[in-house]
C-alpha cells in the first residue's frame, strides 16, 4: 500500500485499514481525511447486516449474490463472505482507486477472493449495469457518507424480485428537522422537531424508498430497521407488481403533532384537513411527512434473525440482540413514542423510573413497551392525556408515602 495501514479484527475478519494520525479528540475528522474511509463505530451496522443476510439466505434456501457499491476498505463484504453461509458472489465497487486496492487486499488476506470482485466504478453506474433480468442481486447494501437517496433508483432496478436492500442514512440534521428544506429535497417529506425525531427520520427514509420503488412498479416492505448513534438503518424487501406497489404506497401518510399538548397521530395521505385539529386541546396540529406510517419491521423476520443468531458470532453482540428484540416488540404500536422525562417536566412532577411507568400503564390495561429509539422512551396505546394522568397519580402516591413515613 502507498499509505500506512494497521491491522484490525472485526467478526471473523482480519483487515487492513488506514492508520490514523493526529489528535484523538477528533477521530471523525481524521477518518474523513484518511485515504480510505473506515469507521469502527459502525460495527453494529455491519453486525446487523451479517444477521439480516443470514436470516434472509436461510429463508431462500439457495445461494445468494450480493452487491456493495460503496465498499471503502471492503470490511462489510469480506465479513459477509466469511460469516454468512450460502454467499455465492459479492460484487463491490468504489470510485477511490486506493479503496479498490485495499478491498482487494483484504479479500485476499481473508481467503475470499474467489467470492469477491472489486471494481473501480461509480456506484450508480455499477448498479445500472446490473439492472437487467438475470443480472440483478439478492441483496444490495448502500452505506454512503450522508444520504442514500442519490442511489435509490439504481438500487431498486438492480434488486431481484423478493430481494433485500439495506440503506444507511447519516445526514440526521435534515431528517430530524434542523434543515427541513434539505429533507424535502432529498427525501420528499418535511420533518418536525419533536422528541421522537429519530423515528421520523427512519420513516422518512422508508417513505423515500417506497415512492422510488413504486415508480418501477415495485413494492417495499421493511423487515428490520433501527436508529443508533448517528445514523438510521433500513432493511426492506422488494417485490414486483403494480398492485403491490399501490398497496405499498397506501402505507404512506402524515404524522400530526400538537405542539401545545404533545398529542400525535398518524393519518393517510388523503386525510381531511379537519383532522389536523388536536382532539384534546383543540389546537391546530402540524404535519410531518409524507412518510411511511406503518410497521418499520416484520416481527416474524425479527424472530428469524434471533433464530439465525444462534449459529453466528454476532449472536454474542448483546447490544444487537437487545435491539432486535426491542424492534420486534415495537412493531404493533402506532408511530411516535413518549419521553417520560419530557412529560414529567411538562406536568411539574419529578422524573419517574421507566419500569414504574411501564408497570403503572400495564396495571391499568394499556399496552406498553420500551423503545430502542430512546432510553427513556416508551410506546403505548395510552393517549397523552391518559399518560399525564397516570404520571400525576404516581407523583401523588409518592407524596402520600413520604408523608406517612
Amino acid at each position: 500500500m502507498e499509505f500506512p495501514t494497521t491491522v484490525v479484527r472485526e467478526g471473523e475478519a482480519t483487515l487492513l485499514v488506514p492508520e490514523l494520525y493526529g489528535s484523538t479528540k477528533n477521530l471523525d475528522r481524521a477518518r474523513s481525511r484518511a485515504p480510505v474511509f473506515y469507521n469502527p463505530r459502525m460495527r453494529l451496522n455491519r453486525d446487523s447486516a451479517v444477521l439480516v443476510l443470514a436470516a434472509h439466505q436461510k429463508k431462500l434456501t439457495r445461494n445468494v449474490v450480493l452487491c456493495e457499491p460503496l465498499c471503502g476498505t471492503g470490511i462489510r463484504g469480506v465479513r459477509l463472505a466469511l460469516e454468512v453461509e450460502g454467499v455465492e458472489r459479492i460484487l463491490m465497487g468504489d470510485l477511490n482507486p486506493r479503496a479498490v486496492r485495499i478491498a482487494e487486499e483484504n479479500a485476499y488476506k481473508n481467503r475470499v477472493s474467489d467470492k469477491i470482485e472489486v471494481r473501480l466504478m461509480e456506484a450508480n453506474l455499477l448498479l445500472s449495469i446490473h439492472g437487467r433480468p438475470l443480472h440483478r442481486f439478492d441483496y444490495i447494501d448502500v452505506d454512503p457518507f450522508g444520504s442514500p437517496t442519490p442511489f435509490l433508483d439504481t438500487t431498486v432496478r438492480a434488486c431481484k424480485k423478493g430481494g433485500l436492500v439495506a440503506l444507511t442514512a447519516t445526514d440526521m440534521a435534515p431528517l430530524c428537522g434542523v434543515n427541513p428544506r434539505a429533507c424535502l429535497r432529498k427525501y420528499g417529506g418535511r420533518p418536525l422537531k419533536t422528541e421522537y425525531s429519530h423515528e421520523q427520520a427512519l420513516r422518512l427514509l422508508a417513505g423515500a424508498l417506497a415512492t422510488t420503488s413504486a415508480r418501477y412498479e415495485t413494492s417495499m416492505s421493511p423487515v428490520f430497521s433501527y436508529s443508533a448513534d448517528h445514523y438510521v438503518r433500513l432493511y426492506a424487501r422488494l417485490e414486483k407488481g403494480a398492485r403491490k406497489a399501490d398497496q405499498s404506497l397506501s402505507n404512506m401518510g402524515y404524522i400530526l403533532h400538537c405542539c401545545k399538548c404533545s398529542d400525535r397521530k398518524a393519518v393517510p395521505l388523503r386525510a381531511d384537513p379537519a383532522s389536523y385539529v388536536c382532539d384534546f386541546c383543540g389546537s391546530r396540529m402540524r404535519e410531518a411527512g409524507p412518510m411511511w406510517v406503518e410497521n418499520l419491521a416484520d416481527p416474524s423476520f425479527c424472530e428469524e434473525m434471533l433464530e439465525a443468531s444462534e449459529g453466528l458470532g454476532v449472536g454474542g453482540n448483546r447490544r444487537l440482540m437487545s435491539l432486535v428484540q426491542l424492534v420486534k416488540e415495537e412493531t404493533s404500536f402506532s408511530p411516535g413514542y413518549f419521553d417520560i422525562d419530557d412529560i414529567c417536566s411538562r406536568i411539574g412532577a419529578p422524573s419517574q423510573a421507566t419500569d414504574r411507568v411501564l408497570s403503572a400503564l400495564s396495571d391499568r390495561g394499556f399496552r406498553v413497551t420500551r423503545t430502542h429509539f430512546e432510553d427513556r422512551g416508551i410506546k403505548t396505546d395510552a393517549t397523552i392525556a391518559e399518560l399525564e394522568h397516570i404520571l400525576t397519580e404516581i407523583h401523588i402516591d409518592e407524596g402520600r408515602s413520604s408523608d406517612v413515613a
